[in-house]
């Protein structure tokens, strides 16, 4: 089940005078990625968020690394 989202109306009116028609018109993706912001704020501080988050993105994207099979290169061996 899910919930609609119309919080992309109070922009409508904006993006259609900047952009044009609103053919084809979806924020839903966007806006999700607040929530995942949102959770890489949950154990900070919140003095410094995006210091906070890059940390945790660049954490996950490291485990992502290494699971995927990746590794580096170190030229001393």
């Amino acid at each position: 089940i899910t919930k609609p989202r119309f919080h992309f109306l109070v922009h409508l009116l904006a993006y259609i005078h900047h952009f044009g028609p609103a053919i084809l018109f979806s924020t839903e993706h966007y806006e999700s990625f607040n929530h995942v912001f949102w959770l890489s704020c949950i154990h900070s501080n919140h003095h410094v968020p995006s210091y906070n988050s890059s940390k945790t993105f660049a954490a996950q994207d490291t485990v992502k690394h290494v699971v995927l099979g990746g590794f580096w290169y170190d030229a001393e061996k």
